[in-house]
């Protein structure tokens, strides 16, 4: 079946490249050859390697497809495509990647009867209007994975001195409005799918294809006692999820076997100590994992240690940008100069996207873009490193008088400042 995208874009390898050149008997490439191209192809990105299965039914014999299995197989996630809203069709999408510019218009039935919670490693989140159904949607090959209901075993929930025979009949509902931000973590078979939640007891679920129900993650330490029932910016790197909590440190999805629930665990064996106002956010850049964090408050320069040149006054409030390289195997942070060149960061506590700025050249190089909700409580609207100073949150170009965003007049930066999913 010939996906959704590979109508939506150019023509087929095969037919734009027939015209310019003598006519080869391309349907029938040696097999090896085929695999070789097509493996190129999807490790440059996975629209590509749909052009290619597109072009004729040989190539699609010879090749992998994306929509059999269990639809969870990382080679086929769209990590670089972000999805935007048009408000001309309900069901309709402007597919963007950040890193080649390239756009498809898709249209999704499925829209129609599901609301998108959010979005994980470029699968969008989605649950049935009026239900708890949750599924799993790949924008580019228009595979549909299918978890379990909203409904948690509230066994995990309940006091230890609680008997084996209650956990059969105690379930829980959980409201999908609580749910502000999702990663998926490969180190299970089927891949775990996780959804963080609003302040509360708990701060994740978790569940694969085909379980029954999803249960609560815990937090495996007390290090900082009741600043870890929030948990956001999931990041899926190296095959596992990564969150940081509002107290700055970074937590990691345990799923090791024969666990009776998720762990959540502390990465780093020593934090840096900060005495001010934090937020912190984790972002995947190029095959790094990068913590972006904004302090302010007083406490950077009464006592703070930290470098003048580098603290610069926002309404009043000193303030500080800083970005670090999250070092998993040595379980530590190494300093940046920014978030690279060529590059922008977009920070949000559900979701964070990195742009280039050589493809998107209204957006300013080696930047940080605060969300709509930090603007909102009196924050800046970006920051950049090479002239260390902030700018002004600037009024959307072409905003409709609706506040949530669309493809059809609203700029990409402003379109990914409002829309924190």
């Amino acid at each position: 079946m010939t996906s959704r995208l590979a109508r939506g874009l150019d023509q087929p390898v095969a037919k734009r490249t027939r015209a310019a050149t003598k006519w080869r008997d391309w349907k029938n490439l040696p097999t090896d050859l085929v695999e070789d191209i097509s493996g190129r192809l999807l490790t440059f990105d996975v629209a590509e390697y749909l052009r290619f299965r597109a072009t004729c039914k040989p190539w699609r014999d010879y090749t992998d497809n994306p929509r059999t299995g269990d639809g969870m197989d990382t080679r086929f996630r769209p990590r670089d495509w972000i999805v935007l809203y048009r408000c001309s069709d309900p069901s309709g999408r402007t597919l963007v990647n950040v890193v080649t510019s390239a756009r498809a218009y898709v249209n999704f039935p499925e829209l129609a009867t599901h609301d998108q919670l959010g979005t994980s490693d470029g699968l969008l989140v989605l649950v049935n209007k009026g239900g708890n159904d949750v599924s799993l949607l790949n924008p580019l090959t228009g595979a549909l994975i299918r978890f379990p209901p909203l409904i948690i075993d509230a066994a995990v929930n309940l006091p230890s001195h609680y008997g084996p025979s209650s956990f059969l009949t105690d379930w829980l509902p959980v409201d999908a409005t609580a749910i502000i931000g999702a990663g998926i973590d490969d180190s299970t078979s089927p891949s775990m799918l996780v959804l963080c939640l609003r302040p509360g007891r708990h701060p994740i679920v978790c569940a694969k294809p085909g379980d029954e129900n999803w249960v609560y993650g815990r937090v495996s330490e007390k290090r900082t006692a009741g600043k870890v029932a929030l948990v956001q910016s999931p990041v899926t790197f190296g095959g596992r999820c990564y969150f940081t909590t509002v107290a700055r440190e970074i937590m990691a999805l345990d799923l090791s076997p024969g666990a009776r629930w998720p762990l959540l665990t502390f990465l780093l064996d020593k934090d840096p100590p900060v005495n001010a106002e934090i937020s912190s956010f984790l972002i995947r850049s190029q095959g790094r994992m990068l913590m972006v964090r904004y302090m302010f408050g007083a406490n950077l320069v009464q006592g703070g240690g930290y470098d003048e040149t580098k603290i610069f006054m926002w309404r009043g409030c000193p303030s500080r940008m800083e970005v670090f390289e999250v070092d998993v195997t040595g379980r530590r942070l190494v300093g940046q100069s920014g978030v690279g060149d060529g590059q922008a960061a977009f920070v949000g506590a559900a979701h964070t996207v990195m742009v280039s700025t050589k493809k998107f050249s209204k957006i300013a190089a080696n930047s940080v873009y605060l969300n709509y909700y930090m603007r909102q409580r009196g924050h800046f609207g970006a920051y950049h490193f090479e002239d260390r100073k902030a700018t002004q949150p600037r009024a959307p170009k072409g905003r409709s008088r609706r506040l949530y965003p669309c493809a059809c007049h609203w700029e990409l930066e402003d379109y990914l400042v409002v829309c924190d999913v």
